[in-house]
């Protein structure tokens, strides 16, 4: 072959299999959900029971991956950062739309650095206490706590997460004094109190369950508007004397801000096929919230609309992320 058409001929060839490539339908290679959380949380039970069913749906393998840290921002940062190409993506809770107001500086902007593709779910919080506790309800709790100022002790899964803000909520509006102890993650907040080394926290009811089944717990309230489906006997804490008080944890995905309509959609009905699983819908029944896949745009309001609604919450309370 003469000299000078071996290159052109190659350059030809690498021409035509980077048009083959770019030709290629979404996906064509592994897909990475990142969760921002340290492992054993409500994001990793939720996400990691619908990732076969998802991986199914979007006809890719997926790969799970807890990236925690910096009340999320690590992880989060990760995928503002990443190519809005579709292959990385978040899942996200509400600790998204909280960030804003709780982090100084913060990374990347919310929801302008992302590409929100659906709310997968909602759910309150529970409110668990050790099962030696002196009090079994709100009302005691109360008067326990304005009887010894700081002597409940509350664990949370990180300072400024949402159980911390629950609980800081649960301060203000009962007027009462709770220590906060902040842990790295839902687990092992979940686990001290199991243990009886902290008083209560608040979570979701698939870490409270196993702990409330072998009696280590109980479960004084939730923390939503509403009884929970899965135990209509446990008041909310607006049943129990605290008026309108609502705290309660979303998730849902979304990619990095630039990534082509076509494909959010795509991941959107993927998860939305994911989620009418006979199979998912019986484990995600433990968490007892609102499930449903919201559109884009949908997602992109709420998300909007929270970080407007903690920001009126946050700012007078003094929370902040550490």
């Amino acid at each position: 072959m003469k000299p000078l058409i071996r290159p052109l001929l190659l350059t030809v060839l690498g021409l035509a299999s980077l048009a083959c490539s770019a030709a290629d339908p979404y996906p064509n290679k592994p897909i990475r959900i990142i969760v921002p959380f340290a492992p054993g949380g409500s994001g990793d039970f939720i996400v990691r029971t619908i990732s076969d069913r998802f991986a199914a749906a979007i006809k890719q393998s997926v790969v799970v991956e807890n990236r925690g840290g910096g009340n999320t921002v690590t992880g989060t940062e990760y995928v503002a950062r990443s190519a809005p190409d579709g292959y990385t993506l978040l899942f996200a809770s509400t600790a998204l739309s909280t960030n804003p107001s709780l982090v100084p500086n913060l990374s990347y902007r919310t929801p302008e650095d992302f590409a929100p593709v659906g709310q997968v779910i909602s759910y309150p919080f529970v409110l668990a206490a050790r099962s030696n506790l002196e009090v079994n309800n709100i009302p005691e709790l109360i008067a326990y706590a304005k009887k010894n100022p700081g002597a409940i002790t509350a664990s949370t899964s990180g300072d400024g997460s949402g159980a911390h803000l629950a609980t800081a909520l649960l301060k203000e509006a009962a007027g009462i004094d709770l220590m906060t102890i902040p842990y790295r993650g839902a687990g092992p907040a979940m686990t001290d109190v199991a243990a009886g080394h902290v008083d209560m926290t608040f979570t979701g009811m698939s870490q409270v369950k196993p702990f409330s089944d072998s009696k280590k717990v109980k479960i004084l309230a939730t923390s939503g508007l509403h009884r929970m489906k899965s135990a209509p006997d446990v008041k909310t804490i607006a049943e129990q004397g605290v008026p309108g008080f609502n705290a309660v944890v979303w998730w849902g995905m979304l990619a990095p801000a630039g990534t082509p309509k076509e494909i959010v959609d795509k991941i959107n009905q993927a998860l939305k096929v994911s989620l009418a699983d006979p199979e998912v819908e019986k484990r995600m029944a433990i968490i007892d919230g609102e499930v449903r896949v919201s559109t884009p745009q949908e997602f992109e309001k709420l998300i909007r609309d929270e970080v407007v609604r903690w920001k009126r919450l946050i700012k007078p309370s003094g929370v902040a992320a550490r």
